[in-house]
């Protein structure tokens, strides 16, 4: 699926110095948008790159919210922060985009929705197993966004839902930049059959260009047949196992092949971490690798046998095409925990 603009289109992203924000931001004026990077912290002065216009937008700030969305066409929310501010500030952004008659919106959802489902997992399927605040905070969002989408008084309005996987690449804190400092700590290792379970990787990139692309056909909307809401799970092109993923990323910043550390090795390493974590935030000495350890949540997920359908992706030509190899090739890792 390719729409092209005639003009210029124009945007706000929200969160747009953020991880996911910043790389939707440069792919979205490197597109066809003139976009406002919407922050909660002043903007810098320094000069921003063609196409891309620095504002204020504190969603606890209805009026600051109101100035960010004013003559924009889409809107993108990527802001990510305080789980339990989540939903207000899903409803204030919503709010001023009412008041402002904007007719577009994609909102980053997460596969988190799914909860602890497992199997082959697509769209239509609802949460299973316990629901932590992140997921509950979401789910709730996309019900409001969906609201918003179906109002009657204005049936120009275009809701695109994402639930990406797993983000990485350059910036990602948790998914590279931590696990790296892990491998190089020694805190990390091929977890056996209890990380064998396949990682939903998707690189920042893909999240990028899909946002720019999708963007143009919601503001085309009846006219190329888009329906008022649509939602799409966005995963990788490859789905290698979390001990796979593990490895790859430790060849790519030069570390030595990773030890084998399961079963009972692997459970004193956890009971450990407890109490080196506590200890290093009380501001008493103790072991970097221990308190580096994976958490019982986190394995959990590594083991977790779950495959994230794309197939409503592709059919609209919004596939992800970046693999694994190409994918760690273009991540930066900050040279200061390796």
């Amino acid at each position: 699926m390719t729409v092209f603009p005639d003009t210029r289109r124009s945007a706000l992203v929200t969160g747009a110095t953020g991880f996911i924000g910043a790389a939707v931001t440069a792919h979205m004026a490197a597109g066809g948008y003139t976009v406002r990077a919407g922050t909660r912290r002043s903007p810098s002065s320094a000069v921003s790159p063609e196409g891309i216009v620095p504002t204020p937008c504190d969603l606890d700030d209805l009026a600051q919210t109101r100035g960010a969305v004013a003559d924009v066409e889409l809107v993108v929310h990527a802001a990510y922060g305080d789980e339990a501010a989540m939903v207000a500030q899903c409803r204030t952004l919503l709010q001023a985009m009412t008041e402002a008659n904007v007719p577009a919106l994609v909102y980053f959802s997460s596969i988190a929705v799914y909860g602890d489902r497992t199997g082959v997992i697509d769209e239509s399927m609802s949460a299973t197993g316990s629901l932590g605040a992140y997921a509950r905070a979401k789910i709730e969002c996309e019900a409001l966004v969906a609201a918003w989408a179906r109002d009657p008084g204005d049936p120009r309005r275009r809701v695109l839902i994402l639930r990406p996987g797993i983000v990485y690449g350059t910036g990602s804190r948790f998914w590279t930049d931590k696990l790296a400092e892990r491998i190089v700590a020694g805190a990390w290792g091929n977890f056996g059959r209890a990380g064998d379970g396949p990682a939903p990787l998707v690189h920042v990139d893909d999240i990028g260009a899909l946002v720019a692309e999708a963007g143009h056909a919601l503001l085309a909307g009846a006219a190329i047949g888009w329906p008022s809401i649509l939602v799409l799970t966005v995963v990788g092109p490859e789905t290698p196992s979390w001990n796979d993923y593990f490895e790859a990323l430790a060849q790519r910043i030069g570390a030595p092949r990773l030890p084998l550390l399961g079963g009972m090795r692997l459970g004193l390493r956890q009971l450990t971490a407890v109490a080196a974590k506590i200890g290093r935030r009380v501001g008493l000495a103790g072991s970097k690798r221990a308190a580096l350890a994976p958490t019982r949540a986190e394995m959990a997920i590594f083991g977790r046998d779950a495959v994230y359908s794309t197939r409503a992706a592709t059919d609209l030509g919004l596939a992800s095409r970046i693999g694994l190899d190409e994918g760690l090739a273009r991540t930066v890792f900050p040279q200061a925990k390796l």
